[in-house]
């Protein structure tokens, strides 16, 4: 994002901002409080000092649209498969003339964030939010606060130390503002929990460190299908043995759990079709590992043209508060999401769009939306448990309705932590994701058998327990990675849940019914997901081109991403907002879904890592993996907060209209 001065401030010194004492108010004397930009964790017992003044912080102070309910019911009618408006899609300058902020809206904010010294960035085309970027100092003037520094879950992260404001005649015409304090994401993947974490150094990240990732490499033995090979030699779990885990699960294999494999014989393989990721930096062995992977595997390489990656605004600002958005986690992150599109629809396009910070995550999305960058949009990032902050929430609603409304299919993982309770609080569901306007993805396990016959297909919940004198010590709350879900406090029910979410299951605390999340899930488990392939950097130094298994609900998305591209290709239009149709073809066609219930068998596989993350050198460790142990997302006949409807089943795309 380019910034550019508009108005010299007056000269400030750059103290520590967070003294109790009241600042002085800029503009009017009249003020509005701008409710929700305090996030819940920055609490008086976590503060750990003032944030210092020159700290330089980016913001976005989001607008509604001209006419919000006219968005809103446009976003409806286009969406809804029984209406007459059905699929009757707009442009997006049409969208924009009629929804877009007006220039007055726009100037009033932007005047004010000038005449408080703050330098004005290029706004996204649909004038969405008006970015600003200044010192610490400045935005406490501007906005009326004070900036702690509050230590929480081992990060020391920033908040205003009470809820911001603005001039009357300002706050009037904004929904509110980001970035005053962190936003923390979460990504998906095993790496933070499994023996051999990514290493998460403390500065920021600059061009040089673009280097591959720290290489995981798993070792023998592993199973050809499911329980092939049992490992005698290591202690009993749950009356039996277990087995190694399975070697992997093929292209083939999870192709035929989705009838891609039929659609494929019928030419239908993503033509015309293009997928946005919306991810982190710049990944520059990409386009050549996807291609060294593809050779490997049989498929056709990716045409010039067909892997495009963008940057946001560069790829190289990741704040120090920040180190899983460095590019050696999301290298692997974006060869996972990239792989498996390219295995289940080999002729979409994809794009890469890379941005910096949590921040710029959510404005990527709506950058990809606006601009119409792809047919489908997928996000490779998540927030554990539910977003308060107005502005957030109304930045990700509002582009899910432009993208409704112009006919893109908006996916959001609905999280690798389950209910979220192993992070702190109670369940919820995640955000993004929980928003009714976005296709929440939810993941599971695939069971194969002798042959590759697929035996069952179950939710996605899984703990690691590390072999300890000779017995297995499991610690279930801090390994748990499992399908995200839950009902969301946040968003009342949508019309498309009436009647197919069970109300029981639906129901707040209050009695009031909430949005239920995930809304379908498909393979995302990293002991049953596909082997990728990407460049990593070994123990000696050397980098080189290795593979491995790895899944999460990130890959579940690009997965799911894919089907949407083949059922795009397949009815010759664009479908656009998925879940009134998702909803619809459950009740009329239940075929074209596989409930996911729970197979009431305790499985479990032993996996063996090398203790330096990918040689023999230092010898290895054996890590067993128990499937389906389950948080209170459990899989039910019919609708659960593991994979919402289901999976959909072989005769999904032929079924889906």
């Amino acid at each position: 994002m380019s910034f550019r001065r508009v108005t010299a401030c007056t000269a400030l010194v750059l103290g520590l901002v967070g003294a109790p004492a009241a600042l002085a108010r800029p503009g009017l004397a009249e003020r509005l409080v701008l409710s929700g930009a305090v996030p819940a964790w920055a609490q008086a017992e976590s503060r750990v000092g003032p944030l210092p003044g020159g700290t330089v912080v980016d913001i976005a102070v989001v607008l509604p649209w001209r006419d919000a309910p006219g968005a809103a019911s446009l976003a409806a009618r286009v969406s809804d498969p029984e209406g007459t408006s059905y699929g009757e899609h707009i442009s997006s300058d049409a969208f924009r003339d009629r929804f877009s902020p007006t220039a007055a809206t726009v100037d009033a904010v932007q005047s004010w964030l000038a005449a408080s010294g703050l330098e004005l960035g290029a706004m996204p085309a649909n004038r969405l939010y008006v970015p600003a970027r200044g010192t610490a100092v400045q935005l406490a003037r501007a906005f009326g606060t004070t900036f702690g520094r509050y230590r929480v879950r081992g990060r020391t992260l920033r908040a205003p130390d009470r809820s911001p404001s603005a001039p009357a005649d300002v706050g009037r015409l904004v929904v509110g503002v980001r970035g005053l304090a962190d936003e923390p994401v979460f990504i998906g993947g095993e790496e933070a929990r499994d023996p051999f974490p990514v290493p998460l150094p403390d500065q920021p990240a600059t061009p040089a460190d673009s280097a591959p990732p720290a290489a995981i490499v798993f070792g023998r033995p592993c199973s050809e299908f499911h329980g092939a090979r049992t490992e005698t030699s290591l202690p009993p779990i749950y009356g039996r043995r277990q087995p190694a885990v399975k070697c992997e699960t093929t292209i083939a294999q999870q192709r035929a759990a989705y009838g891609v494999d039929s659609a494929l014989q019928q030419r239908i393989d993503g033509t015309g079709q293009t997928i946005v990721i919306v991810g982190s930096h710049a990944i520059q062995t990409l386009p050549g590992d996807v291609r060294e992977w593809s050779k490997r595997r049989g498929l056709p390489p990716m045409k010039p043209g067909q892997l495009t990656q963008l940057s946001y605004p560069t790829a190289y600002q990741t704040p120090n508060v920040e180190p899983i958005l460095r590019p050696a986690v999301w290298s692997l992150q974006a060869h996972m999401l990239v792989e498996n599109i390219h295995a289940m629809a080999p002729s979409a396009d994809v794009i890469y769009l890379g941005t910096t910070s949590s921040f710029d995550l959510a404005n990527g999305t709506t950058l990809a939306v606006d601009g119409k960058l792809g047919d489908i949009v997928m996000n490779g990032w998540y927030s554990a448990g539910e977003n308060t902050n107005p502005a957030q929430i109304a930045q990700i609603s509002q582009t899910a309705q432009q993208a409704a409304a112009t006919g893109i299919s908006l996916l959001f993982a609905s999280g690798s932590i389950g209910d979220n309770t192993a992070v702190g609080g109670g369940p919820s569901p995640a955000y993004p994701a929980n928003d009714p306007m976005v296709t929440a993805v939810g993941g599971t396990s695939l069971i194969h058998g002798r042959g590759g016959r697929l035996l069952r297909e179950v939710g996605w919940a899984k703990t690691v327990a590390n072999l300890e004198d000779g017995a297995w010590v499991d610690d279930a709350p801090a390994t748990f990675r499992g399908s995200g879900g839950g009902i969301s406090a946040v968003h009342p029910q949508p019309a498309y849940q009436r009647g197919v979410v069970p109300e029981a299951r639906a129901a707040r605390d209050d009695g009031s019914l909430g949005r239920a999340v995930p809304d379908v899930a498909v393979n995302g488990d990293a002991e049953t997901g596909l082997t990728i392939g990407l460049t990593q950097t070994f123990p000696d130094g050397s980098r080189a081109y290795a593979e491995r298994r790895h899944a999460s609900g990130e890959s579940a998305t690009a997965v799911f991403a894919a089907l949407v591209a083949l059922a795009n290709q397949r009815a010759g239009r664009n479908l656009g907002f998925l879940n009134p149709l998702l909803y619809a073809l459950r009740v009329k066609s239940p075929a074209a879904f596989r409930d996911v219930v729970g197979s009431g068998l305790v499985t479990a596989g032993v996996r063996t890592d090398f203790l330096d993350g990918s040689t023999a050198a230092s010898g290895t460790k054996k890590v067993l993996k128990t499937f389906e142990a389950y948080d209170s997302n459990v899989p039910v006949i019919g609708y659960d907060t593991s994979s919402g409807l289901g999976a959909p089943s072989r005769k999904w795309l032929s079924l889906l209209r």
